[in-house]
């Protein structure tokens, strides 16, 4: 599990502890920022330090006390967390792994009862939602009432990197902290001191889209093979050397979501290339020569068709209930003129 203090968050930090100090803390955060920013560990350890006996001077749970013990162990009787009934947690990066689409209204009714208790441990009652955006829309109306009259000492947190989803009435009730992608000079130090040698934390850090924590998690060899054996079955595919219904067999596997997200931002390169082909800002800098290639095949036009359909499959595969495999024999039969581009 990382470290929770991650250097790109100090200056939100300390604002929400001179808040916390002042007694102006809200009742209801909302956490937003493209995944991969640490929106989820940033409010662990503000939970952490609001339900620790004894914080230290910038508000760090001591890490000692019984409060912290339980937290530690997952069993502090005034903090909860609230996902998709039958998610799990990713330990290589702030987000959760979604098996079930949605929180449930009886999750967030049992949630709000334990709300209303008084504090075991005298302090504050905390529940944290994760994704928050998975929210089904009667569990987020049951959820309004709560917002609107939150009980005691209690603080929701909810993260999520798609805020729009969540309804305007859950958004308005509570206050916004939006994390946004950090500076590299602050990031490339930081990421520099976890990886093992031989990998660059700067072309990491760009395929990550700026994002730390998703650069940390492609240092995984096994991700970064995934990410190359994706690259040289999509060469065959627009050669012609390899079929598609065989290839979309390949790209369904492993984290669908990622290899989407990798799909996008080629396309993202292929089109600033075709632009301007000595571009110096590419996400995907490690594979230049072989965009060069990719973009000689294709018009402007057809390229931002193609990044168009791109985002549609990634929104279809990863929020609805889809034949993924189908949609990706469709998107990748385009791509040898199978069909009609756009034809998501």
């Amino acid at each position: 599990m990382h470290n929770e203090r991650l250097p790109w968050h100090d200056e939100q930090w300390r604002q929400l502890q001179q808040r916390r100090v002042a007694g102006g803390l809200p009742h209801a955060l909302l956490l937003t920022g493209q995944v991969g920013l640490g929106k989820g560990l940033f409010a662990r350890r503000l939970a952490r330090g609001l339900l620790c006996a004894s914080p230290d001077s910038e508000g760090d749970a001591c890490g000692q006390c019984q409060a912290c013990r339980l937290f530690q162990a997952g069993s502090h009787p005034d903090y909860r967390e609230i996902c998709p009934e039958e998610a799990y947690k990713n330990t290589e990066n702030d987000s959760l792994e979604k098996k079930s689409k949605v929180i449930k209204i009886d999750q967030v009714r049992d949630f709000c009862v334990f709300l209303s208790y008084t504090a075991q441990h005298g302090g504050y009652k905390i529940v944290l939602l994760e994704p928050a955006d998975r929210l089904h829309v009667n569990a987020a109306n049951s959820l309004l009432k709560t917002l609107e009259e939150p009980p005691g000492d209690s603080l929701l947190l909810l993260v999520t990197s798609q805020p729009a989803r969540l309804p305007a009435t859950v958004r308005s009730r509570c206050q916004m902290m939006r994390f946004k992608l950090p500076p590299t000079e602050v990031v490339i130090p930081w990421l520099a001191a976890q990886l093992p040698d031989g990998l660059s934390p700067s072309v990491l850090l760009e395929v990550a889209g700026g994002a730390p924590l998703t650069a940390l998690t492609y240092a995984d060899t096994e991700r970064w093979r995934r990410r190359q054996l994706l690259v040289d079955s999509y060469e065959r595919i627009m050669t012609g050397q390899l079929d598609p219904i065989q290839a979309a067999e390949n790209w369904i596997k492993g984290d669908l979501a990622e290899n989407l997200r990798w799909l996008i931002g080629w396309h993202t390169d292929l089109i600033r290339l075709k632009m301007n082909p000595d571009s110096p800002r590419l996400g995907n800098s490690d594979l230049r020569l072989v965009l060069q290639g990719w973009v000689a095949r294709k018009s402007l036009r057809t390229l931002f068709e193609r990044l168009d359909a791109a985002i549609q499959l990634h929104a279809l595969c990863t929020t609805t209930q889809v034949n993924a495999q189908l949609l990706l024999e469709v998107f990748l039969s385009d791509d040898t003129g199978g069909h009609p581009s756009g034809a998501l």
